[in-house]
């Protein structure tokens, strides 16, 4: 998939949200304003909020002209997301600029949405097609259980951010929720969400929840007949992130991908490492791929000691 010289471009990868995205990570890894329970990447270590050029424009310059230089090929967005918060990285607006030079495809800023009560972070925002940040609470209380935010950082601030990225900013704005059972789904958390949502006036509210193991055990999936009961609360804009395309939509990197895993799978049940190092792919991509199969039903998760082992469904059917 992407050239292993890369260490800052991954994919392209499968997204329910963008389709075929070129996934481009301006911060390392786990590099978060956040240290969400459901956060697939696992624990950040230390929060931050300080802004700063975590990776230097110059080596995104040089990875990002080498792989427009060395691929041509049809991809629905270049997504500024990936391992850690984007807006963190003061090289934002450069790479947005040098992007532009090289490329007509969309680019989509996948955000959790808190620093924008910084003018200066809405500023260099404005110059994307689509910004997709997320907001799962408004209660103070919950936003230090769910999400664990670095310090200083506040719920309402962030709210108040948002909603002065909304009058400032042109484009879309697509706005996530996602919902973890026993914290921010009760009727108090879901009516104050929605009266955020009503002042933050997003283009699209798209309700989501955990579907994958996340950092901490606390994070459990709502059923989907609540999130069916809900949708109606965030008015006519709100949609259910729909599950990933059919095959053809993705092509053939993505179906090569899937084949290599699942001949690595028919030998053995494996974890997400031990696919990451076996075919020298980002966390990201081979999380991307794994959600793809398991929403296909080409291969089935099972915890054993603690981690979490993917087989295929022969194998489960043989046991």
């Amino acid at each position: 998939m992407n050239d292993p010289a890369s260490t800052h471009i991954f994919g392209p990868v499968p997204s329910r949200r963008l389709g075929l995205s070129l996934g481009i990570d301006l911060v390392p890894f786990k590099t978060c304003t956040l240290d969400c329970i459901y956060c697939e990447l696992g624990k950040t270590a230390t929060p931050v909020t300080e802004r700063a050029e975590y990776v230097s424009y110059l080596q995104l310059k040089s990875e990002i002209e080498t792989f427009f230089s060395l691929e041509d090929r049809k991809l629905d967005y270049i997504t500024l997301s990936g391992s850690g918060e984007p807006t963190l990285n003061k090289a934002l607006p450069r790479v947005v600029k040098l992007l532009r030079k090289l490329s007509k495809t969309p680019i989509a800023l996948l955000t959790n949405g808190t620093l924008f009560s910084d003018p200066e972070v809405r500023r260099e925002a404005l110059a994307v097609d689509v910004i997709l940040p997320s907001l799962d609470v408004v209660s103070e209380e919950l936003f230090k259980t769910l999400n664990r935010p670095a310090p200083g950082l506040d719920i309402k601030e962030i709210i108040t951010g948002l909603i002065a990225l909304r009058r400032e900013y042109q484009g879309q704005i697509w706005l996530e929720i996602l919902f973890c059972r026993g914290l921010n789904d009760t009727p108090k958390e879901i009516n104050r969400l929605a009266k955020a949502v009503a002042a933050i006036k997003p283009d699209k509210i798209q309700l989501n929840t955990v579907v994958r193991p996340g950092a901490m055990v606390e994070a459990v999936a709502v059923e989907q007949a609540f999130l069916k009961e809900v949708l109606p609360r965030f008015g006519p804009q709100a949609e259910i992130i729909a599950p990933f395309a059919r095959d053809s939509d993705y092509g053939s990197t993505i179906r090569k991908a899937e084949e290599t895993i699942l001949a690595t799978l028919k030998r053995r049940p494996c974890t997400k490492s031990d696919l990451e190092q076996a075919l020298g792919l980002k966390t990201v991509e081979v999380i991307k791929i794994l959600d793809l199969m398991l929403e296909k039903g080409k291969i089935k998760a099972l915890e054993h000691s603690g981690k979490r082992y993917f087989q295929t469904i022969e194998s489960v059917l043989k046991n």
